[in-house]
Protein backbone atom coordinates (compact mmCIF):
# COMPACT_ATOMS: atom_id res chain seq x y z
CA UNK A 1 0.00 0.00 0.00
CA UNK A 2 1.02 3.18 -0.90
CA UNK A 3 2.37 5.90 1.52
CA UNK A 4 0.41 9.14 2.33
CA UNK A 5 2.44 11.98 0.49
CA UNK A 6 5.09 13.49 2.71
CA UNK A 7 6.11 17.16 4.51
CA UNK A 8 9.33 16.85 4.33
CA UNK A 9 9.71 20.12 6.32
CA UNK A 10 7.16 18.32 9.20
CA UNK A 11 8.75 14.94 8.87
CA UNK A 12 12.53 16.56 9.00
CA UNK A 13 12.03 18.86 12.18
CA UNK A 14 12.31 16.33 14.40
CA UNK A 15 15.40 16.07 17.33
CA UNK A 16 16.85 12.55 17.80
CA UNK A 17 16.06 10.52 21.15
CA UNK A 18 19.40 9.72 23.11
CA UNK A 19 20.18 6.60 23.11
CA UNK A 20 22.42 5.64 25.98
CA UNK A 21 25.93 4.61 25.31
CA UNK A 22 26.85 1.40 27.37
CA UNK A 23 29.94 0.23 25.67
CA UNK A 24 32.51 -2.48 27.06
CA UNK A 25 34.56 -0.80 29.62
CA UNK A 26 38.21 -0.25 28.04
CA UNK A 27 40.71 2.34 28.65
CA UNK A 28 39.01 4.77 25.98
CA UNK A 29 42.55 4.97 24.17
CA UNK A 30 44.47 3.58 20.73
CA UNK A 31 47.71 1.99 20.17
CA UNK A 32 50.76 2.99 18.21
CA UNK A 33 50.14 4.92 15.16
CA UNK A 34 51.62 4.78 11.56
CA UNK A 35 53.16 7.81 9.75
CA UNK A 36 51.01 9.48 7.31
CA UNK A 37 53.78 10.16 4.35
CA UNK A 38 50.64 10.23 1.54
CA UNK A 39 48.81 12.40 3.66
CA UNK A 40 48.32 16.06 1.58
CA UNK A 41 45.71 17.98 4.31
CA UNK A 42 47.12 21.52 4.94
CA UNK A 43 44.05 23.12 6.49
CA UNK A 44 41.11 22.80 8.35
CA UNK A 45 38.38 25.03 8.54
CA UNK A 46 34.86 25.59 10.46
CA UNK A 47 31.74 26.37 8.78
CA UNK A 48 30.77 29.38 11.16
CA UNK A 49 27.86 29.75 9.10
CA UNK A 50 26.52 26.49 9.03
CA UNK A 51 23.02 26.93 10.64
CA UNK A 52 22.19 29.70 8.14
CA UNK A 53 22.91 27.63 5.61
CA UNK A 54 20.95 24.81 6.36
CA UNK A 55 18.07 26.73 7.17
CA UNK A 56 18.09 29.04 3.81
CA UNK A 57 18.10 25.84 2.33
CA UNK A 58 14.98 24.49 3.72
CA UNK A 59 13.32 28.10 3.27
CA UNK A 60 14.00 27.51 -0.73
CA UNK A 61 12.43 23.98 -0.25
CA UNK A 62 9.31 23.90 -1.64
CA UNK A 63 6.13 23.27 1.14
CA UNK A 64 4.57 20.75 -1.85
CA UNK A 65 4.21 17.25 -0.18
CA UNK A 66 6.51 14.59 -1.41
CA UNK A 67 5.35 11.08 -2.62
CA UNK A 68 7.12 8.56 -1.52
CA UNK A 69 8.80 5.76 -3.74
CA UNK A 70 6.18 2.68 -3.39
CA UNK A 71 9.69 0.82 -3.22
CA UNK A 72 11.64 2.53 -0.60
CA UNK A 73 9.23 4.02 2.11
CA UNK A 74 10.02 6.49 4.65
CA UNK A 75 10.33 4.75 8.33
CA UNK A 76 7.48 5.93 10.86
CA UNK A 77 8.94 7.07 14.06
CA UNK A 78 7.15 5.92 16.34
CA UNK A 79 7.43 2.24 15.04
CA UNK A 80 10.90 2.48 14.19
CA UNK A 81 11.37 3.81 18.36
CA UNK A 82 10.46 0.02 19.13
CA UNK A 83 12.99 -1.37 16.84
CA UNK A 84 15.95 0.68 18.65
CA UNK A 85 18.44 -0.72 20.72
CA UNK A 86 17.57 0.92 24.25
CA UNK A 87 21.45 1.38 24.73
CA UNK A 88 24.56 0.88 22.51
CA UNK A 89 26.93 -2.13 23.54
CA UNK A 90 28.47 -2.83 20.30
CA UNK A 91 29.58 -0.89 17.15
CA UNK A 92 26.73 -2.73 15.29
CA UNK A 93 23.74 -1.32 17.63
CA UNK A 94 24.87 1.82 16.76
CA UNK A 95 25.25 1.32 13.25
CA UNK A 96 21.96 -0.63 13.08
CA UNK A 97 20.61 2.16 14.87
CA UNK A 98 21.70 5.01 11.94
CA UNK A 99 20.52 2.90 9.14
CA UNK A 100 16.52 2.42 10.15
CA UNK A 101 16.36 6.20 11.01
CA UNK A 102 18.30 9.12 10.60
CA UNK A 103 19.95 7.09 6.87
CA UNK A 104 16.88 5.52 6.19
CA UNK A 105 14.57 9.23 6.53
CA UNK A 106 16.92 10.54 4.46
CA UNK A 107 17.28 8.31 1.56
CA UNK A 108 13.82 7.61 1.30
CA UNK A 109 13.35 11.41 0.28
CA UNK A 110 16.04 12.31 -1.87
CA UNK A 111 14.99 9.15 -3.79
CA UNK A 112 11.46 10.02 -3.72
CA UNK A 113 12.63 13.53 -4.83
CA UNK A 114 14.14 12.01 -7.41
CA UNK A 115 11.87 9.91 -8.93
CA UNK A 116 9.49 12.26 -9.14
CA UNK A 117 5.41 11.48 -8.25
CA UNK A 118 4.07 8.00 -7.88
CA UNK A 119 2.80 5.52 -6.11
CA UNK A 120 -0.90 7.53 -5.92
CA UNK A 121 -4.13 6.32 -5.91
CA UNK A 122 -5.73 7.75 -9.56
CA UNK A 123 -8.88 10.26 -8.59
CA UNK A 124 -10.74 8.80 -11.13
CA UNK A 125 -11.59 5.15 -12.20
CA UNK A 126 -13.70 3.64 -14.76
CA UNK A 127 -15.55 0.85 -14.31
CA UNK A 128 -15.56 -2.71 -17.08
CA UNK A 129 -18.31 -0.92 -19.18
CA UNK A 130 -16.18 2.21 -19.81
CA UNK A 131 -18.45 4.69 -17.00
CA UNK A 132 -16.57 6.94 -14.70
CA UNK A 133 -16.47 4.89 -11.34
CA UNK A 134 -18.89 5.91 -8.18
CA UNK A 135 -16.20 4.89 -5.97
CA UNK A 136 -18.04 1.72 -4.51
CA UNK A 137 -15.26 -0.54 -4.74
CA UNK A 138 -12.25 -0.85 -3.47
CA UNK A 139 -9.53 2.35 -5.05
CA UNK A 140 -6.71 0.33 -7.44
CA UNK A 141 -3.01 0.40 -6.68
CA UNK A 142 -0.89 1.97 -10.38
CA UNK A 143 2.31 1.29 -8.96
CA UNK A 144 5.08 2.25 -11.95
CA UNK A 145 7.66 -0.58 -12.77
CA UNK A 146 10.46 -0.68 -9.96
CA UNK A 147 13.70 1.61 -11.22
CA UNK A 148 16.43 0.04 -9.26
CA UNK A 149 18.77 2.81 -10.86
CA UNK A 150 16.68 5.65 -8.99
CA UNK A 151 16.90 4.03 -5.27
CA UNK A 152 19.20 5.82 -3.07
CA UNK A 153 20.64 3.99 -0.19
CA UNK A 154 23.25 3.14 2.19
CA UNK A 155 25.73 0.24 1.92
CA UNK A 156 27.08 -1.19 4.81
CA UNK A 157 31.29 -1.48 4.20
CA UNK A 158 34.28 -1.71 5.98
CA UNK A 159 37.68 -0.45 5.74
CA UNK A 160 41.05 -2.16 5.64
CA UNK A 161 41.49 -1.53 9.60
CA UNK A 162 37.83 -3.22 9.58
CA UNK A 163 35.88 -0.01 11.16
CA UNK A 164 32.21 0.03 9.75
CA UNK A 165 31.13 2.71 7.32
CA UNK A 166 27.84 3.52 5.47
CA UNK A 167 27.94 4.42 2.33
CA UNK A 168 25.89 6.90 0.52
CA UNK A 169 24.76 5.36 -3.24
CA UNK A 170 22.45 5.14 -6.12
CA UNK A 171 20.92 1.91 -7.46
CA UNK A 172 23.91 -0.51 -8.45
CA UNK A 173 26.51 1.80 -8.59
CA UNK A 174 29.30 1.25 -6.61
CA UNK A 175 30.03 5.35 -6.89
CA UNK A 176 30.25 6.35 -3.31
CA UNK A 177 28.55 10.24 -2.53
CA UNK A 178 29.06 10.03 0.91
CA UNK A 179 30.40 8.21 4.16
CA UNK A 180 29.01 8.16 7.52
CA UNK A 181 32.11 7.43 10.21
CA UNK A 182 31.22 6.11 13.68
CA UNK A 183 32.91 6.78 16.92
CA UNK A 184 32.71 5.62 20.28
CA UNK A 185 32.33 8.33 22.85
CA UNK A 186 34.56 7.04 25.32
CA UNK A 187 37.34 7.33 22.83
CA UNK A 188 36.21 10.35 21.96
CA UNK A 189 35.18 12.65 24.39
CA UNK A 190 34.16 16.38 24.19
CA UNK A 191 37.66 17.76 25.10
CA UNK A 192 38.55 15.95 21.38
CA UNK A 193 35.72 16.90 19.55
CA UNK A 194 36.39 20.44 20.92
CA UNK A 195 39.84 20.07 19.12
CA UNK A 196 38.76 18.40 15.63
CA UNK A 197 36.06 21.38 15.45
CA UNK A 198 38.74 23.90 14.79
CA UNK A 199 40.41 25.93 12.12
CA UNK A 200 43.86 26.58 11.74
CA UNK A 201 46.74 24.58 9.44
CA UNK A 202 46.31 21.15 9.75
CA UNK A 203 49.47 18.77 11.55
CA UNK A 204 49.49 14.83 11.76
CA UNK A 205 50.11 14.42 15.19
CA UNK A 206 50.14 10.94 16.16
CA UNK A 207 49.49 11.84 19.87
CA UNK A 208 46.21 14.00 19.41
CA UNK A 209 43.10 12.11 18.57
CA UNK A 210 41.49 15.25 16.96
CA UNK A 211 44.57 14.81 14.52
CA UNK A 212 44.45 11.11 13.87
CA UNK A 213 40.41 11.25 13.59
CA UNK A 214 41.16 13.91 10.60
CA UNK A 215 44.23 11.91 8.93
CA UNK A 216 41.66 8.61 9.03
CA UNK A 217 38.64 10.79 7.67
CA UNK A 218 41.11 12.21 5.12
CA UNK A 219 41.91 8.25 4.64
CA UNK A 220 38.46 6.89 4.15
CA UNK A 221 37.41 9.59 1.54
CA UNK A 222 40.35 8.98 -0.80
CA UNK A 223 39.69 5.84 -0.88
CA UNK A 224 36.50 5.89 -1.25
CA UNK A 225 37.07 8.85 -3.71
CA UNK A 226 34.23 10.90 -2.24
CA UNK A 227 34.83 14.17 -1.01
CA UNK A 228 32.19 14.19 1.60
CA UNK A 229 31.70 12.62 5.04
CA UNK A 230 29.83 12.21 8.38
CA UNK A 231 31.53 11.96 11.69
CA UNK A 232 28.81 10.46 14.73
CA UNK A 233 28.40 8.95 17.76
CA UNK A 234 24.54 9.30 17.83
CA UNK A 235 25.03 11.60 20.55
CA UNK A 236 27.17 14.45 18.63
CA UNK A 237 27.44 14.95 14.75
CA UNK A 238 29.70 16.80 12.64
CA UNK A 239 29.28 17.14 8.68
CA UNK A 240 32.51 17.42 6.46
CA UNK A 241 33.80 17.88 3.16
CA UNK A 242 37.35 18.24 1.13
CA UNK A 243 38.23 20.40 -1.61
CA UNK A 244 39.41 18.34 -4.37
CA UNK A 245 42.78 17.69 -4.18
CA UNK A 246 41.87 17.48 -0.07
CA UNK A 247 44.52 19.93 0.69
CA UNK A 248 41.74 21.47 2.70
CA UNK A 249 39.32 20.36 5.16
CA UNK A 250 35.77 21.74 6.27
CA UNK A 251 33.83 20.82 9.21
CA UNK A 252 30.63 21.88 10.90
CA UNK A 253 30.11 23.05 14.20
CA UNK A 254 29.34 19.61 16.88
CA UNK A 255 25.21 19.28 16.75
CA UNK A 256 23.92 17.39 19.86
CA UNK A 257 21.60 14.50 18.96
CA UNK A 258 18.50 16.89 20.06
CA UNK A 259 19.74 19.62 18.18
CA UNK A 260 16.66 21.56 16.91
CA UNK A 261 17.69 24.52 14.93
CA UNK A 262 18.54 23.20 13.11
CA UNK A 263 17.76 19.29 13.86
CA UNK A 264 20.37 16.41 12.64
CA UNK A 265 17.48 15.36 10.15
CA UNK A 266 17.38 18.64 8.17
CA UNK A 267 21.51 19.23 8.71
CA UNK A 268 21.75 15.37 6.97
CA UNK A 269 19.44 16.27 4.54
CA UNK A 270 21.21 19.24 3.53
CA UNK A 271 24.57 17.73 3.50
CA UNK A 272 23.47 14.90 1.43
CA UNK A 273 21.91 17.13 -1.41
CA UNK A 274 24.92 19.01 -1.66
CA UNK A 275 26.81 15.88 -1.45
CA UNK A 276 24.75 14.73 -4.79
CA UNK A 277 25.17 18.10 -6.08
CA UNK A 278 21.72 19.69 -5.40
CA UNK A 279 21.01 23.11 -6.09
CA UNK A 280 22.02 25.66 -3.30
CA UNK A 281 23.96 22.81 -1.43
CA UNK A 282 27.32 23.73 0.59
CA UNK A 283 30.31 25.40 -1.72
CA UNK A 284 32.89 27.47 -0.04
CA UNK A 285 36.29 28.29 -1.60
CA UNK A 286 39.29 27.14 1.26
CA UNK A 287 40.34 29.92 3.56
CA UNK A 288 44.15 30.65 3.91
CA UNK A 289 44.58 29.61 7.53
CA UNK A 290 48.44 29.05 7.10
CA UNK A 291 49.39 31.86 9.58
CA UNK A 292 46.62 30.88 12.33
CA UNK A 293 48.54 29.22 15.30
CA UNK A 294 49.13 25.72 15.59
CA UNK A 295 46.90 23.00 16.02
CA UNK A 296 46.56 19.52 17.79
CA UNK A 297 48.71 19.21 20.87
CA UNK A 298 49.42 16.13 22.27
CA UNK A 299 47.07 14.63 24.80
CA UNK A 300 48.27 11.10 25.47
CA UNK A 301 47.07 11.69 29.15
CA UNK A 302 43.44 11.65 28.05
CA UNK A 303 43.14 8.29 27.74
CA UNK A 304 40.29 7.43 30.10
CA UNK A 305 37.99 5.06 31.22
CA UNK A 306 34.38 4.92 29.86
CA UNK A 307 32.98 6.15 32.93
CA UNK A 308 35.34 9.19 32.84
CA UNK A 309 36.37 8.91 36.17
CA UNK A 310 39.81 7.11 36.32
CA UNK A 311 42.90 8.22 34.17
CA UNK A 312 45.26 5.39 32.03
CA UNK A 313 45.96 2.40 34.59
CA UNK A 314 49.63 0.53 33.04
CA UNK A 315 48.38 -3.18 32.48
CA UNK A 316 50.11 -5.75 34.86
CA UNK A 317 52.66 -7.03 32.96
CA UNK A 318 51.68 -10.55 34.61
CA UNK A 319 48.39 -10.47 33.34
CA UNK A 320 47.24 -11.02 29.79
CA UNK A 321 46.45 -8.06 27.52
CA UNK A 322 42.88 -6.75 27.67
CA UNK A 323 41.41 -6.13 24.34
CA UNK A 324 40.36 -2.53 23.67
CA UNK A 325 37.34 -2.39 22.34
CA UNK A 326 36.42 1.27 23.08
CA UNK A 327 37.17 2.71 19.86
CA UNK A 328 35.05 1.68 17.43
CA UNK A 329 37.45 2.49 14.31
CA UNK A 330 39.65 0.30 15.26
CA UNK A 331 40.47 -2.34 17.63
CA UNK A 332 44.01 -2.13 19.53
CA UNK A 333 45.36 -3.29 23.08
CA UNK A 334 46.43 -2.08 25.83
CA UNK A 335 50.10 -0.46 26.55
CA UNK A 336 51.30 -1.85 23.04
Amino acid sequence: MPQAPLDVHKYLNKPLWRIADKYPLGTGGTGARKEWPEGTLEGVEVIEDFKQLVNKYFEGLPNAPVYPSPYYKYPKFVQVSYELPEAFKTSQDLQKALAMLPLSCIASIITALEDGPQGCVANKRLDAAGYESDGGEEPEEHLPPKDESKIWKWRFSKSPLGSGELLLVKGLSNDVNMVVRTINPSAFTSADWDEFVVTGPYRYNTKSKASWYWSRTWGACKRLDTRWWVLTDWQRWVFGKFNDDQTHGWVSPVLEHNSSDPTVLQALFYWTQSSIGAENGFTRTAKDVSGLPQLFPDTPARRVSISGKAGHVPRDSRQVKKANESDIEESDAEDH
